[in-house]
Formats: C-alpha cells, sequence, structure tokens
C-alpha cells in the first residue's frame, strides 16, 4: 500500500499572529517509499482565476470563505483545487486565489480531521474536496492575541468627515512650508515655486527674497542667503537704497515691513535715521545694515544659497527637504504617526490631530515631554484664524480650554477641561458646529491666568498647532493612511529619437531601433501611451510638417510622426505603426539627415505637446524621452539654456524629461538636462548591448512613472501584521490587495496584491506586477495603505491539537515539519510538538522543542518544505522518538515573542505524516 503524507497549514491573521483558520488537511500527494513530496507541488497551476461546481448560494456581501473544487481523479487519487470564495450582492462567487492544486488520496468514508467538525468524505460524492460539503467552514476556532492590544488609546477623527471647503483651509498642496499643513501633518518635500531660481532645498546661487514663501522667512532670519532690489521698496516706499546715504527713511519702507530699516532706528544712537529733515540716512546708517541687520551692501552681492540656507528649510519652514539633485518636491502633506517624534526639535512642538465628537486629540512630536495645562482656543470656522502663529484672541466667540496631562513624546491626549466660572468642567467649552482649533497661542493680555495654566510654551514651531472640528465619529489612531495614498495616472511619453547620420556612421542606429521595436513589442508595455517623433526631418511624406531641419522652429517638433497611441504589447496593431516608423526613419534614407544635431527645438517640441496634452487631459501623465548620440551642433548649444526648458516644464506642470544617452554623447550635458527635468541624470547605454540596454531604459522608464511602492516607517512606528491596502478604481467599489510573503508569490495569483521589500526589516511596500499595471492604466484610480499601531509587548501562545488520517491497516508515521515566518527585530516564534494516542492524553506527554524562527542571530525564519537539506525541513520523526513518532495524535504549540519593537508573525506551516501497513 502506498505511504500517504498529509499537510496542516496556518495562516496568520493580526498582531502577534492571531491563528485565524487551520486548513482542511486535505490529503496531497506522496511517493511509493513515503518522502516528502514538497518539491512535486505544482504551486503555479492553482492561480489561474475560478473554476466551477462550487455552491453559490447566499451569503453576506463581503463575506469570504474556503473553497475546494474536485478537478480530476485517477483511481484513488483525486486533485483538489483549494481557494477562497467572496461574496458579492449576496451571492458566493467563482472559486478563486488559489494556494495550489494537491494530489491528493481520496479518504475512505469516516476518516477526516477530528478538529474539524469535517469528519467524513461520505457526504461528499460530487466533490470530495469542497470543504463545506458537510456544512463545515474549517475554521479552528483559536484565536490569540497574546497582549496585543494597541499601546495608543486616544479616540481621534477621520479628515473625511471635515468639510473640503475647511480642509482646504488647513492643507495646501503642494505645500511650500509648515503653515501649509496642519492637521498634525508636516510639509514633506516642499515645492519652490517657479520665480526662485532654483530649488530651495538645495544649494545655489542666492535665491531672492520674495520668489517664495518659506524663502521669504528664511530671508528675514538669514538675509545673507538672499538678494534684494537695491531700494529694498514695496510700492516705493523707501525713497532710496540702504546702501547709500541721503534722506531720513520711514520705519517699515523696506521688505513689505520686514524690516531692517525699523531694526536699525530702533537700535542706540540711530533713531535719526528715520526722524528730522536732510541728510539723515548717514553713513552710520548704512553701516548699521551689515552691524545690525547681517545684510552687505551692495544688497545684491553675487553669493550662495549655502547648506545652512537649506538647513532653514526645515528649522524656519517646519518642512523637511528630499535628497538629490534635483531634490523631490511633491509638496506632500504627510501625516505624523503615533509614536514618531521630530529629530531635529529636542524640545516640545505640539500639533491638534483631527478631532472627532467630544475629542480634540492634543499631540506631542517634540523630543522632550510637554507639560499639564496647555491653553488651546477655537473659533467658529471661517473666522480667518488658521493658519497663522499670532490670531487674532479679541473674537467675541472664542472660547478656551486646558489640557490636564503631560504628553510624552510622539503621544496624544484628549484629557481638556474648561473653567465655567465656578469650577474646572471636563471637556472643552463650546464645542459645537465646525470650529478652528490652534493649540498653545501666545499668552493672551489682560486675561486672569486660570489655575494650572502652563503659560505660553516654547515650541520648536508654531506653524503646525491648527485643525478644524467637525464633528464625526472617534476611533483608535491609526499609523498611516491618508499620507500614504497613491494616485493614479496613465503614463504616456513622447519618444524624441535623433536620427542624424552619426547614428548611422557609428552603427547604433540598428541596435536602438531593436530595442525599441523589442520594447514596443513586449507584453510588460501593455497599457503604456506612446508617441513617436524624430529630429532633425524635413518635412513632407511619412516625416509630416518636419522637426527642425533647417531651422531651429520647435513647433513642428510638437506635432510627432506617430501620434499618440496605446501599446497592445504585440507585435500587431499600435506597435507595428511604431515598428513602421523606425523603418522609414532610418538616416540613410531622405528626410534631412544631414543637419546638425538640434536638440534645443527638439526638445522645445516634445515639451510643447507634452504641456498641450496635459492641458486637454489632466488626469493622465504626459513625459518626454529623448534619446541623442551627441551633443547639440546648431541652434542653442548652451548647455544652461536646454535644460532651462526641462525645468521650466518640471516646475510649472511636473512633466518630466528622461534622457536616454547613446554612445557618442556627452553625459555631462544631458545630465545637467535630465536633471533640471527632474529624473536626476540620463541613462547611459553601450554600443556592445546596445539592445538590451534601451529596452531596459525604457521599461525602468515607464514601469517607474506608476507609483506602484510606498515607503513605510521605522518598524517600531506600525505593525507590520496589521497592514491594510485597499484599491479603488476609477469608476467601482474599492477591493482588498491581499500581502504576498514575496515578489515570487505575487506570480500566478489572480488577483496579484502586495509585499514587503524585506519581511525581516522592510523599507518598502510594493504592488505586485498585475496590481500595479491594473491600477497604473486606469487614470484617477487610488491605492491606500493604512498600517496598523503596535501593540502592546507580550507572547502569545497557541496550541493545534492534530489528529492523523490513516486508513484501515495502517499506521502513522510523523515525518517534516517546515513553516514560513517574519521575525523583525528581536522578536522570536519557538515551536514544540509533542504527540499521544488519544486527544486526552496529549495534556500529559512532554514538550519537545523542534525549532525556534528568529532573524538575528542567525536568520531562521524561513524552515522550506522541500527535500531534506541542512536543517530543514525539521525532522518530526527524530524529535518525536520513539514511540511517540508512530502515535495518532500530534500536538504543536506556537509561542510568538515580540521584541526590539518588531512583531512576529507566523505565515505558514507545514507537518507530514505517512500511513505505512501497521505491522
Amino acid at each position: 500500500m502506498r505511504s500517504r503524507p498529509e499537510r496542516m497549514s496556518l495562516v496568520k491573521a493580526g498582531f502577534v499572529l492571531g491563528f485565524a483558520s487551520l486548513a482542511a488537511a486535505l490529503p496531497v500527494g506522496c511517493s511509493d517509499d513515503g518522502s516528502l513530496p514538497g518539491a512535486t507541488f505544482d504551486g503555479g497551476s492553482g492561480g489561474g482565476g475560478g473554476f466551477g461546481g462550487v455552491a453559490t448560494g447566499p451569503c453576506d456581501t463581503g463575506d469570504s470563505r474556503k473553497c475546494g473544487i474536485e478537478l480530476a481523479k485517477h483511481g484513488d487519487i483525486v486533485s483538489c483545487y483549494v481557494g477562497t470564495q467572496t461574496c458579492s450582492a449576496g451571492t458566493w462567487g467563482e472559486c478563486g486565489e488559489g494556494s495550489e492544486v494537491m494530489k491528493s488520496i481520496s479518504a475512505p468514508p469516516g476518516v477526516g480531521p477530528a478538529s474539524s467538525p469535517m469528519n467524513s468524505l461520505s457526504g461528499c460524492p460530487n466533490n470530495p474536496c469542497d470543504p463545506y460539503c458537510q456544512n463545515s467552514n474549517n475554521d479552528a476556532g483559536a484565536n490569540a492575541d497574546g497582549g496585543g492590544q494597541p499601546i495608543y488609546t486616544w479616540q481621534g477623527g477621520n479628515i473625511g468627515s471635515v468639510p473640503p471647503g475647511l480642509v482646504n483651509k488647513g492643507i495646501v498642496q503642494p505645500c511650500s512650508g509648515g503653515l501649509d499643513c496642519q492637521f498634525n501633518m508636516y510639509c514633506w518635500h516642499p515645492s519652490t515655486t517657479a520665480a526662485c531660481s532654483h530649488s530651495k532645498c538645495e544649494t545655489g546661487g542666492k535665491l531672492g527674497w520674495d520668489c517664495d514663501p518659506c524663502v521669504k522667512e528664511i530671508c528675514k532670519t538669514s538675509p545673507s542667503c538672499c538678494t534684494y532690489p537695491e531700494t529694498v521698496a514695496t510700492g516705493g516706499s523707501c525713497s532710496h537704497s540702504l546702501c547709500s546715504t541721503g534722506t531720513k527713511l520711514a520705519k517699515g519702507c523696506d521688505l513689505a515691513g520686514e524690516d531692517c530699516v525699523t531694526q536699525i532706528c530702533n537700535s542706540a544712537g540711530l533713531a535719526g535715521c528715520c526722524q528730522g529733515n536732510g541728510i539723515k540716512w548717514t553713513a552710520a546708517c548704512v553701516a548699521a545694515v551689515s552691524s545690525v541687520c547681517g545684510m552687505s551692501c551692495p544688497l545684491s552681492p553675487a553669493g550662495t544659497w549655502t547648506a545652512a540656507c537649506v538647513n532653514k528649510v526645515d528649522s524656519v519652514c517646519d518642512a523637511v527637504c528630499g535628497t538629490g539633485s534635483p531634490p523631490p518636491e511633491e509638496g506632500k502633506c504627510k501625516e505624523w504617526i503615533p509614536g514618531e517624534t521630530d529629530p531635529n526639535c529636542a524640545g516640545v512642538d505640539l500639533a491638534v490631530d483631527v478631532p472627532c465628537s467630544g475629542n480634540i486629540p492634543v499631540c506631542n512630536h517634540g523630543q522632550a515631554a510637554a507639560p499639564a495645562g496647555i491653553r488651546l482656543i477655537h473659533y467658529p470656522a471661517n473666522s480667518g484664524g488658521i493658519p497663522t502663529c499670532t490670531p487674532d484672541q479679541t473674537h467675541p466667540q472664542m472660547y478656551e480650554c486646558f489640557t490636564t496631562q503631560p504628553i510624552p513624546p510622539g503621544q496624544c491626549t484628549t484629557a481638556l477641561q474648561y473653567w465655567d466660572g465656578s469650577a474646572w468642567v471636563a471637556g472643552c467649552d463650546k464645542l459645537v458646529g465646525n470650529r478652528e482649533i490652534m493649540i498653545n497661542p501666545q499668552v493672551q493680555t489682560g486675561k486672569p491666568t486660570p489655575v494650572g495654566y502652563a503659560g505660553y510654551v516654547n515650541e520648536c514651531s508654531c506653524k503646525d498647532n491648527w485643525s478644524i472640528y467637525s464633528g464625526g465619529s472617534c476611533g483608535l489612531p491609526t499609523c498611516g493612511s491618508d499620507s500614504q495614498t497613491a494616485q493614479f495616472k496613465k503614463p504616456n511619453f513622447l519618444v524624441m529619437m535623433d536620427r542624424t547620420q552619426s547614428m548611422l556612421n557609428s552603427g547604433i542606429w540598428a541596435p536602438a531601433v531593436a530595442g525599441l521595436t523589442g520594447y514596443f513589442s513586449a507584453a510588460g508595455s501593455a497599457g503604456v501611451g506612446i508617441a513617436l517623433e524624430f529630429f532633425a526631418v524635413t518635412n513632407g511624406g511619412v516625416f509630416g510638417d518636419g522637426c527642425a531641419p533647417g531651422n531651429c522652429n520647435a513647433v513642428p517638433c510638437s506635432n510627432p510622426m506617430v501620434p499618440l497611441g496605446l501599446l497592445p504589447g504585440n507585435a500587431g496593431g499600435f506597435a507595428a505603426t511604431l515598428i513602421t516608423a523606425l523603418a522609414n526613419g532610418n538616416p540613410a534614407g531622405a528626410g534631412g539627415s544631414g543637419y546638425g544635431t538640434r536638440i534645443y527645438p527638439a526638445l522645445d517640441g516634445a515639451l510643447q505637446w507634452a504641456t498641450a496634452k496635459l492641458n486637454t487631459t489632466p488626469t493622465e501623465r504626459f513625459d518626454v524621452i529623448l534619446m541623442t548620440d551627441g551633443d547639440p551642433t546648431d541652434c542653442n548649444t548652451s548647455q544652461a539654456n536646454n535644460a532651462a526648458l526641462a525645468a521650466a516644464a518640471y516646475s510649472a506642470k511636473g512633466i518630466k524629461t528622461y534622457v536616454i544617452a547613446l554612445p557618442g554623447s556627452s553625459l555631462g550635458f544631458l545630465n545637467a538636462i535630465a536633471a533640471a527635468g527632474g529624473t536626476t541624470s540620463a541613462i547611459n547605454t553601450t554600443a556592445g548591448n546596445m539592445s538590451n540596454d534601451m529596452q531596459a531604459a525604457l521599461n525602468a522608464i515607464t514601469q517607474g512613472a506608476l507609483s506602484c511602492q510606498f515607503a513605510v516607517p521605522a518598524i517600531n512606528l506600525y505593525d507590520p501584521n496589521d497592514v491594510t491596502m485597499t484599491y479603488t478604481p476609477s469608476v467601482g467599489a474599492s477591493v482588498g490587495l491581499t500581502k504576498r510573503a514575496n515578489l515570487a508569490a505575487c506570480n500566478g495569483n489572480v488577483n496579484d496584491g502586495w509585499y514587503f521589500d524585506n519581511n525581516a526589516a522592510p523599507t518598502m511596500i510594493k504592488l505586485c506586477a498585475k496590481s500595479c499595471t491594473t491600477a497604473g492604466n486606469d487614470s484617477g484610480s487610488k491605492v491606500d495603505v493604512i498600517l496598523g499601531c503596535p501593540k502592546s509587548a507580550g507572547s502569545a501562545v497557541q496550541t493545534i491539537p492534530y489528529q492523523s488520517q490513516c486508513p484501515a491497516g495502517t499506521k502513522p508515521q510523523w515525518n517534516f515539519f517546515a513553516y514560513d515566518s517574519t521575525t523583525p527585530n528581536t522578536s522570536t516564534i519557538d515551536f514544540r510538538v509533542r504527540a499521544a494516542d488519544t486527544q486526552a492524553g496529549l495534556a500529559s506527554a512532554t514538550w519537545k522543542p523542534i525549532a525556534t524562527a528568529q532573524s538575528t542571530p542567525t536568520d531562521t525564519q524561513v524552515c522550506a518544505l522541500s527535500p531534506p537539506a541542512g536543517s530543514c525541513p525539521k525532522d518530526l520523526f527524530a524529535t518525536l522518538g520513539n514511540p511517540d513518532q508512530k502515535r495518532a495524535w500530534l500536538e504543536l504549540e506556537v509561542t510568538l515573542t515580540a521584541g526590539g519593537g518588531g512583531s512576529p508573525v507566523l505565515n505558514s506551516f507545514n507537518a507530514t505524516y505517512s500511513c505505512p501497513p501497521s505491522e
């Protein structure tokens, strides 16, 4: 008789594994000698869509359940597909999301997993694989949170409950600085307005004092960072330059009142600079421009916006710069995560999270604890207070309350009280309707100080102290939600390709065309919009109206030879049109190949095309891909001027310029264009591997245009076992995305999903390829990520009894144990086993340790179920010893222990046994 291995599986749910379900343990394939069958599993064949033959009776929409389908029967072998059904519109859907196809021996009547209600397959003549044929849900019914309770217990609201018009008063995106981001948010990768000559987050020439709101603030505190007009006047209110002697100057006449003249005239011995008649702005007044104001005369000298100036973006503007050249400038208002603090704030930094009915969460993101007794004020909405640091406190409907507890770094409190004239009352007075709220305003003069009031608390920044109350339901905080939302836009590109004679002479035309042809024909390119233009070409025939053939006119270059179309992912249709255009564009033919390399009009025209397309279709993305083998030889050859074209389009419209540097080009020249166009540097290609390099470059560019990855914070700031990803199409209902163990686990799954870049120490959440493509091809769709907060420390212990299922005449023999886990930081999972002849006998059996999963000092997080190699899979037979290795019942104990801020999760485990003939 054949031996008969069995497999049991456990899947994760929640923090520190809540054991949600125990697989039905359908019999799996085996060899004649009872060896481990894991290497013969066909895991890929189970993910190809739903199958028929599954009951579709009434159900509650959104519920899910296990399902099984008989695929084939050969003698005593039944092939089963095991998956999941989801209820939609009151009806069970198809059986999909299968983990694998398992080949199994059909069980005789009376045999079934004793740990579940399904004790017999005899009632399943039509489908012995269906786990519901005996009205069983196959849930083990075991749950354990191991003390995994939320460590943050304050209640707050959701910004979706605040009217959009009021939200817009507190969130301005792209943000320039901290004042643009209220509701317990901060400005991440701030934008710089186009009036500035470069990003305020990178060094360079001095910036104009009023080119950007944040720059203007920096110039007030560090005038040496900035340039000023010689009159330093607005509206002509200063009668002459501060750097030249002359008549008196009026206080506040310069810098819109921001306000070197006032500083000088208020200084000892210099009051006469602003008083009397005649020559009163003397040499002493001019000298004070340097000694008092810190500015140098003349007021617009050559100089640089230094690293110290860049650092002021954080300390003065309360914004976090990105890195790179140029630095990213998404201008995103990001939510503070519970537990997160500002590493640059050694003191207190207060904010107000989104309130809810009866609760105002007051938070502290500094490194020092905030004292109790901090004052909070609130006005009717639209009172004009938000978001200044110095609100008007004379409003007749302004009310106040005070915090009653200290606020530790990274935490919030909703403990508030107000004085009703005779006693302290819990809560905040007159909190009705829509209210603008500010924490820690400056001390209000002329008003009695309540008992317990801490006074004004010095903060690292007062720019993020506002929120808006609008009622709404309350709930525990999450550790990242709306700050982790990706809006998807369909990507479109104009490929602007050099076809000058040098492309032919150097032998790179043919391999470049081969690379483009391969990309246009590849299945992975489906859904990308492409337009194609060459430079230089004459007008007429297949070349359209030409692109800088004998002049420097950019307009014809904005009208591509091949208008925008959608790649079908094969060599037919639109791809064939592009490939034909490549053949027609050969420089050996007619059409202007004798002209010089005119990059400036070609790039200018391409960016004009992208701008026009974006203006008419703002729900999609339009970028430019420039390919050339040389530096410009004609028209405008200035590196700065060519880069300025890309910079202007990127700054004004977010249009990116990608550059593919073909052999013969100057990387220095092309890197400047790419950097100015928001893509950091040109992509270099080599003559020896031209075709592959070209195709790889195009893949990197077009796939990178999709927002298919999400940065996650330090692992101690969220629970990696409590991550929810939701995809919302532009039309239709939202759907949840499934977590996969890794990239390889994405392949073959119907609905794809997401995975961590590193399960032990994740830095990114990445969408699987299918999910990324689906979202990217649906303009207006979005993916939301919600990170659950860490849970309290402690160990979770779960025991799972399991009965072997051997036919008459056979006896069980326990073989191997394997598992897949994630144990970040110093967390661990310990496994023990014991065996007995009866379930009752397990209680007195001896536990025997079999494995420990950990990431350090030795990484044992995964112990695969594959042909034995090294210490895996674990040998149950040897661990149990005689006679336990042949007993009918096995019990597994799993102990999950958090450590170092990390929470372990057991993704799955497998145990096998055989049923050899009894002696």
